[in-house]
Formats: C-alpha cells, structure tokens, sequence
C-alpha cells in the first residue's frame, strides 16, 4: 500500500488577464485573443512584479491547432512598466513589446516536454536553437493569459539603468597595470635583493 502524500496541492493563480480556449471546440483555422487590463489589473501586475509600477499590459495572440490534440499560441505582450534604477532606484521607464510562441499537447502526450525519456531513463536531445520542446495542460481548456503573464515578467529587464547613471565608489583595479601586486614582480625583487654569495 502506497504511503499517501501529506503535501498540500495548490491551485496556479489565475492571471491578471484571463482568456481561455477551449481545446475541444478550436476550430481548424485557429481563434484570436485579446485584451488589456484596467487600473485594478495593472496594480495587481505591479504586485505579482515586485517593481514600482505598470502602466499598460495588453495581449494579443492566435490560438491554433497543433498535431492532434495539442494547441500552439502565437501572440505579443505590450505593456509600459517603471522599474528601480539598480545604481540610483529611480524610476525607470520600460517599454515592453515581446513576441512569444508556446506549443501545448495533452498531459501524458508523446511530444510533451521531458528532460529524461523515463521508458529508457536516457536524456533526450534538444536543440537550443530550435523551438522550446511542448509544454502540457490537463483537462479540455488553456488560459492564454497565463502564458502570456509568464513572457510579459521573462521580458523586463534584469538591470533596469537610469540615463547616466554611474556606480559610485568603483574602483579599477590598478595593480594588474602597475605590477605591484604580481606574485612574479615580488620574486624579482627578492632575486635581486639576494646577496650574491650565497
């Protein structure tokens, strides 16, 4: 009899923006999805963001059928956030614009994304410069929202800068320039220090 597991299940959060599809009823030419979120959406990604503000966030994609049963999400997130500078942590202002693409198939599917092939226990290839490997939902409905949020928080920028902005206090190491710390630029000294009858 198998140990019952203790850990607790947690629902995903939904995204700011919900915008579901129906896998079942897509039909063959695909559907579009849009939307922007209001001034309570926006604060509530400003939230989930952990930065100063964010302005717009809209989406825009085209849901279309892919192999048998899996879906493929083409679409672009647009948005206007304000981030901390990282020398300064003055507002930065950041315009956002990033395309995305993401395949889905069925949980339990062939071409669903799978590190190490466990019917062989070997690692399975995969091209970095190709396309990411299918991702997989369960039941008959994906939420385009939520993918869309996750390339939305993967396109700000790590080391948001302000115009000019310096370190402060940085200082160059010099002493690779004037060999006063070289380990060899010592023993020479010591060579040459060294009395010459010994």
């Amino acid at each position: 009899m198998s140990k019952k597991s203790t850990e607790p299940e947690f629902a995903p959060r939904a995204p700011v923006l919900s915008l579901p599809i129906n896998v079942a009823r897509l039909k063959s030419l695909g559907e579009m999805v849009k939307a922007s979120a209001d001034a309570e959406g926006c604060e509530e990604l400003k939230s989930r963001l952990g930065i100063l503000s964010v302005h717009d966030y809209s989406v825009e994609a085209k849901v279309t059928p892919w192999k048998k049963r899996g879906v493929q999400i083409e679409g672009v997130v647009r948005g206007e956030v304000e981030q901390a500078c990282v020398v300064t942590l003055e507002p930065v202002l950041e315009q956002i614009d990033e395309p995305f693409r993401v395949t889905l198939v069925p949980k339990g599917s062939e071409f669903a994304k799978r590190a190490v092939d466990h019917s062989t226990m070997s690692e399975m290839v995969i091209d970095p410069e190709g396309d990411d490997p299918p991702e997989e939902f369960e039941g008959e409905e994906i939420d385009v929202g939520l993918y869309a949020e996750e390339f939305f928080a993967l396109s700000l920028d790590d080391y948001p800068r302000a115009p000019n902005a310096r370190f402060a206090g940085h200082i160059e190491d010099e002493a690779a320039f004037d060999g006063s710390e070289n380990p060899f630029a010592a023993l020479a000294v010591l060579k040459e220090d060294k009395p010459k009858d010994q």
